[in-house]
């Protein structure tokens, strides 16, 4: 009983520590493992398997191969490039100007106040040396 009085501290914290595992693992580890399911797997020509998969995701899986089948499926008709109405468009749009490189736009600090640094300009050129 004199060490547990001694180590009082050190007990609790123990304590705590494995009382918070024990609450985490039961909570967030979702407790039991799930029940294996039997699927219909698609790359075994149709035969049963056991996957641990939930019905849920099956569902999504099996959903997204069909739409992967109807994309598959599509064609495009590439005469229609070669129609009249297509040749007869016209590009208008504007190059762009290159930009000096290295060269700082704009301000020169762009988080001071606007009205600060044109009261600073215009005080120099008045020959004043303070700032309104």
């Amino acid at each position: 009983m004199a060490i547990f009085q001694k180590y009082k501290k050190v007990f609790l914290f123990i304590g705590i520590f494995i009382a918070v595992a024990l609450i985490y693992k039961l909570f967030f580890s979702g407790g039991a493992p799930a029940a294996q399911k039997s699927v219909l797997n698609p790359a075994a020509n149709g035969l049963v398997s056991e996957l641990s998969v939930s019905p849920a995701s099956a569902i999504v899986g099996r959903e997204l191969l069909a739409m992967l089948a109807q994309l598959q499926s599509i064609s495009l008709d590439a005469s229609f490039f070669a129609d009249p109405v297509f040749i007869s468009l016209e590009d208008k749009s504007l190059p762009i100007e290159p930009q000096p490189f290295g060269k700082a736009l704009g301000r020169r600090n762009p988080f001071s106040d606007f009205g600060k640094s044109s009261n600073v300009k215009s005080n120099a050129a008045n020959g004043s040396g303070t700032p309104r």
